[in-house]
């Protein structure tokens, strides 16, 4: 069985989420500060002791190698930079990435995407924008300032190029259709022939890994939540009942009852 889960503002969480006074675990070396808590962290243990737990992170490879997950936890297999790398022990794995480099030729060249960008930025909303490794770009941008129907006219031709605009917080990631977090996951599947996975995650971004399985759990906080009126109304997503970090811990012993379950169906049959 695997367990795939985004991280941040799923499994992790910046400090602006605590304020219930609790023990909290930081996760996080460097400038930058996440935490989880100590149920959570003592959650996670056991599941990466009886599950392949891979993360799965919109994080650029240097930026996921700042998380410790406060154990000697060290997963076997990662997701990063929202599935343009898959790393094994550590390593790129090369074969995914030459994949992921051919499937680009299916979406529009970064160069016209962010001369069309171009058109609608100003340093009235856009802080700064950064690439990701040579696969997407996403911006730090001033949330109230932004101009919404010029960045929904956007993100519709976008779409159309096979681009994907995604707003979490306070960054817009633009992302190649093709660059999805399910896609490593299937990889993985193959390699180890597992075929029992269940994932979570917040944001938009993490929709392929929600929608591939029915056994996922969205933090109510998320993206996906806030949006779920409007856009995904007619899908079946499922929702924590807790925010914040307790959402975190729910979701982390959702999984393990869920793994439990099929434990007990395997041996019975």
């Amino acid at each position: 069985m695997i367990f795939a889960s985004d991280l941040d503002r799923t499994l992790i969480y910046s400090s602006r989420f605590i304020a219930d006074g609790g023990r909290h675990y930081r996760v996080e070396v460097g400038d930058y500060a996440s935490y989880m808590t100590e149920r959570a962290a003592a959650l996670l243990q056991i599941i990466a002791d009886r599950l392949i737990f891979v993360p799965c992170t919109t994080r650029t490879v240097e930026q996921y190698r700042r998380v410790t997950f406060v154990t000697d936890l060290q997963p076997k297999y990662a997701v990063t930079s929202n599935g343009g790398n898959l790393l094994i022990d550590g390593q790129l794995d090369q074969s995914y990435h030459q994949e992921i480099l051919l499937k680009l030729r299916d979406c529009a060249p970064s160069a016209d995407i962010i001369k069309e960008f171009n058109r609608i930025v100003s340093d009235a909303w856009v802080i700064k924008m950064k690439e990701a490794e040579g696969l997407f770009y996403y911006c730090l941008v001033d949330r109230p300032a932004l101009p919404e129907p010029e960045l929904a006219q956007f993100t519709s031709w976008a779409a159309t190029q096979n681009w994907e605009i995604s707003l979490q917080g306070h960054k817009l990631y633009l992302v190649p259709k093709v660059i999805n977090k399910w896609a490593p996951i299937a990889k993985i599947m193959a390699i180890t022939g597992e075929t029992e996975v269940y994932t979570a995650g917040d944001s938009l971004l993490d929709l392929p890994l929600l929608t591939a399985t029915p056994h996922h759990l969205c933090p109510r906080h998320g993206e996906v939540f806030q949006c779920y009126q409007q856009q995904f109304k007619g899908e079946k997503i499922n929702f924590t009942r807790s925010e914040g970090l307790k959402a975190g811990e729910e979701v982390l012993e959702t999984v393990l009852r869920w793994s439990a379950d099929q434990s007990t169906l395997c041996f019975e049959s």
